[in-house]
């Protein structure tokens, strides 16, 4: 019998009419799989995946694929937006399987929950490249348990202990000092750098927004030279450029299927939209262009119009299929196209259609699918559009193409809250509010912020015995503490407090950051569940890796380095000393690209980081505000009532006065002598 019917999550509704016996995932599940001494076969994905879909399709929905589970299996299916921690403990089971991950993800387990086999997509029907069908796994692996299950158990219950004690060596990376230097991180990795489509690598092609912030703030700061920023600066305009942005409406898709960033993975997570505004914000102090202006404020309107809930928490992603096909929402054929450009309300002069047709390259037998086109903006050609008259054209032309895709069957959005990607979007809209130098922007992140910040506050905390608990998600009753959301939390509580001095988000940030020492953080490991709770799995250590999703670890270390200059308190978190920071910084040099959280976390030596201290009424003033917007992470910006500022490092105080062109001589030189 299928049990999701009464369940919460999209994408278990999505699946709640399979012909599958579903269970949601729970300690009850696997008593079941106990007590019928049968395997149990666990799939995990999200409603807006594409090749969920397809397996549901072609495997889920089949009667006699469904028969063959039901028989041999007991089957769970899980959002992995619900359970982030169950997906992760699978997604390293199918690395050591397959070398590699992703979603659907389809693992093969004993009755406790150790995998006997994970892999991702498996296809119902035999095809050309030579991977085993569905049934055949099914048979295959269920025929191994039954024949010998001891022997099954026992080497999978050896897989589950190696995943838990994180047994995989790596290899030390030399370096003297604290951390290299950015120009030798940055020069030692262009070797990988794709000079002709910009990135790293090849296809498929993330945008790794943890690595470009690093590097963006540290080429305002003179620390990458301009030889080697010139590439990241190119990579992050064919990023925008790409068809991986969505130029109709604003905000990004999850990454790119070719090297070109031409062709995305359709759908749009909330957690991406909240690393590009991060990395947005600090790159338009460096590159001032209608490319990036248009980029962070279309982003900021799409998030309000399309992701803001009717409770005002940010919802969590939006669908790559629509009317039953991926992509099609956001894509054109010519004759479509032509038919925008050439529509008499658009005003448009022959000359200016011959230069959109240059600029934005369209093809008779699509650059996508079926004659389909992603709509993309031609690189080799942007500096031209950069003036106010050829960029109101394209301008016109992306309100006409949202004009026409409003007529079309939207994909579904995903309309459950999560509390870690709502922080993260909320503290994205406070670095374009300290960053972006655009008061019509600033204004408009400040709108957001006013609107949302309250209502995403009591929506995902709880008071419990006095404590303030976070509520994960809006889908489950059943409440899990992961750290991640109480990292983001504290980051959303530092950065709010940096913008607005209210001292009330002070206080939340060192309180949360002492539940963390106290609730996650054992022997020297932080892990993603509280260690009071008990679960069918294993409680994991947290990873230091990010991709395109931010790593909780290495925020924390950036924000209890932060706020121990905040606070003037070296003991804040002293458990993540030097030793540990000795092996985060040999994990991020394997692959800097991959790790750009932690690179933002290690940079700066601790005799770096300074606080200012400014009376809270300069808020108000534009001299303060046009400040803020040069002071990168290794300043942290407290207030005051009193009249005075100070810059202090974590040790002393280095220099106090009481006018603000005093501290802008201490703080400011370089640009006090460009004016």
């Amino acid at each position: 019998m299928n049990l999701l019917k009464d369940e919460l999550s999209l994408y278990l509704n999505q699946h709640a009419e399979n012909p599958v016996h579903w269970k949601p995932y729970g300690k009850e599940a696997f008593e079941i799989a106990k007590n019928e001494n049968k395997p149990v076969f666990i799939s995990i994905g999200y409603s807006s995946c594409h090749w969920c879909h397809v397996m549901a399709h072609e495997s889920f929905e089949n009667e006699s694929i469904a028969k063959l589970l039901n028989e041999n299996f007991v089957c769970i299916k899980v959002d992995k937006e619900e359970f982030p921690e169950v997906d992760t403990f699978y997604q390293k089971a199918c690395q050591v399987f397959t070398g590699g991950g992703g979603w659907p993800l389809s693992g093969f387990l004993t009755p406790e929950g150790d995998p006997i086999f994970v892999g991702t997509y498996f296809p119902a029907q035999t095809t050309q490249q030579n991977v085993p069908t569905f049934p055949q796994l099914i048979n295959e692996l269920s025929g191994a348990f039954t024949k010998d299950p001891q022997s099954v158990r026992e080497t999978a219950k050896e897989l589950t202990k190696n995943i838990t004690e994180n047994k995989i060596e790596t290899p030390d990376v030399e370096f003297e000092g604290h951390f290299p230097h950015p120009s030798i991180v940055a020069n030692a990795i262009k070797q990988f750098a794709d000079e002709e489509n910009g990135g790293y690598g090849e296809a498929p092609k993330f945008p790794q927004f943890g690595f470009y912030e690093w590097a963006v703030e540290h080429i305002a700061q003179g620390n990458i030279p301009m030889e080697l920023g010139n590439h990241l600066i190119q990579s992050i305009e064919k990023m925008l450029c790409g068809g991986v942005f969505d130029h109709a409406r604003g905000g990004i898709h999850r990454y790119s299927v070719d090297e070109k960033w031409l062709v995305p993975h359709f759908e749009k997570m909330l957690y991406d939209q909240a690393g590009l505004l991060k990395l947005l914000a600090k790159f338009s102090l460096i590159h001032p262009s209608p490319l990036v202006y248009d980029g962070i404020f279309n982003t900021l309107n799409y998030l309000e119009k399309e992701m803001l809930g009717t409770d005002l928490y940010f919802l969590s992603s939006q669908d790559a299929d629509s009317e039953g096909q991926e992509g099609f929402y956001f894509t054109f054929t010519q004759d479509e196209f032509e038919d925008i450009i050439n529509n008499e309300e658009l005003n448009l002069s022959g000359d200016d259609i011959t230069l959109i047709k240059k600029w934005i390259p369209i093809q008779k037998e699509g650059n996508f699918e079926a004659g389909l086109n992603v709509i993309s903006l031609d690189h080799s050609h942007l500096r031209e559009t950069f003036n106010e008259k050829n960029w109101e054209t394209i301008r016109k032309v992306r309100r006409a193409l949202l004009d026409n895709r409003s007529g079309r069957i939207p994909p579904r959005t995903d309309q459950k809250g999560i509390a870690a990607w709502n922080f993260m979007l909320l503290t994205s809209i406070c670095d374009v509010i300290q960053y972006v130098n655009i008061p019509q922007i600033k204004q408009y992140a400040s709108t957001i912020l006013r609107k949302t910040l309250e209502p995403v506050l009591s929506t995902f905390t709880n008071v419990q015995e006095g404590k303030t608990k976070l509520i994960h998600t809006t889908s489950k009753k059943e409440k899990t503490d992961l750290l991640e959301d109480y990292v983001f939390f504290s980051e959303l509580m530092l950065r709010s407090y940096e913008v607005s001095g209210n001292d009330v988000f002070k206080q939340n940030l060192k309180n949360v950051l002492n539940m963390i020492k106290n609730e996650f953080f054992k022997n020297g490991d932080l892990f993603t569940r509280n260690l009071e709770q008990t679960a069918p799995l294993p409680n994991l250590t947290c990873d230091l890796f990010d991709q395109s999703y931010q790593s909780p670890l290495a925020t924390l270390v950036k924000i209890a380095r932060r706020s121990r200059v905040l606070f003037g308190d070296n003991q804040i978190f002293e458990e993540l000393n030097e030793t540990i920071l000795k092996s985060l910084a040999n994990k991020t040099l394997q692959n800097p690209v991959y790790h750009g959280e932690a690179l933002n976390a290690l940079s700066y030596p601790d005799q770096f980081y300074q606080k200012i201290t400014v009376p809270r009424k300069w808020l108000a003033d534009e001299k303060y505000i046009k400040l803020m917007q040069s002071l990168m992470s290794k300043v942290v910006l407290d207030y005051t009532d009193e009249e005075s500022w100070s810059l202090c490092d974590v040790k002393s105080c280095l220099f106090t006065g009481t006018t603000m062109d005093e501290l802008l001589e201490k703080v400011a030189p370089k640009q006090e002598e460009k004016k």
